[in-house]
């Protein structure tokens, strides 16, 4: 399991939370373009499936791409999108990007 802090999308605001037992269904990636922040691409996930992309920006969503066809770099080896659960949790990580952020934005 990856511990750490994520960021978690509560109402309108963001907020850092702890990473929990409980997998997001749900984790968006935002982008910063031009002084805003864009969501560009949207993992899910269905208990006990792999997770799903969809890219909603094809230039700025192709990080969540990669991420989804090669694995999500978790230490010294990758977590694919077959392992669920714990995919989505690795996309939660704190990964040193000045441009991308990825945010649970489950139920």
């Amino acid at each position: 399991m990856i511990t750490g802090g994520v960021r978690t999308r509560t109402g309108g605001s963001m907020q850092e939370a702890a990473v929990t037992e409980q997998a997001p269904t749900r984790v968006a990636l935002y982008a910063s373009v031009q002084h805003r922040r864009r969501r560009v691409a949207e993992f899910r996930r269905q208990p006990g499936q792999p997770a799903v992309l969809s890219v909603l920006d094809e230039e700025w969503g192709a990080l969540a791409r990669d991420f989804h066809d090669n694995g999500v770099p978790a230490g010294a080896h990758r977590v694919p999108p077959s392992a669920g659960a714990d995919f989505m949790r690795a996309l939660l990580q704190r990964f040193r990007m000045g441009y991308y952020t990825f945010v649970d934005e489950s139920g």
